[in-house]
C-alpha cells in the first residue's frame, strides 16, 4: 500500500497550490517538473482528492505530468 504521510503532505502541496488559482492539473505538473515530486508520490494523492481508481488516477496524473505541453 502506499505511504498514508506521504500522501496527505502532496494533497498538502497540492491543495496550497491550487489557492493560488492553478487548477489539479496545473498543480500536479508544478509539483512533478519545478518541486521534482516523483510522480508516484502525486498520483496515489490525485486518487484521493479526485476519489478515482488507481487507474484513472495514474492515467490523469501520467498526463498532466509527462504529456501535457507549455
Amino acid at each position: 500500500m502506499h505511504d498514508s504521510k506521504k500522501i496527505s503532505e502532496t494533497i498538502f502541496s497540492l491543495e496550497e497550490i491550487q489557492q493560488a488559482g492553478m487548477t489539479l492539473a496545473e498543480a500536479a505538473r508544478s509539483l512533478h517538473l519545478k518541486e521534482m515530486v516523483p510522480f508516484d508520490d502525486i498520483w496515489p494523492a490525485v486518487m484521493q482528492l479526485r476519489q478515482l481508481s488507481e487507474k484513472e488516477a495514474m492515467r490523469l496524473t501520467k498526463e498532466w505530468c509527462v504529456f501535457m505541453q507549455d
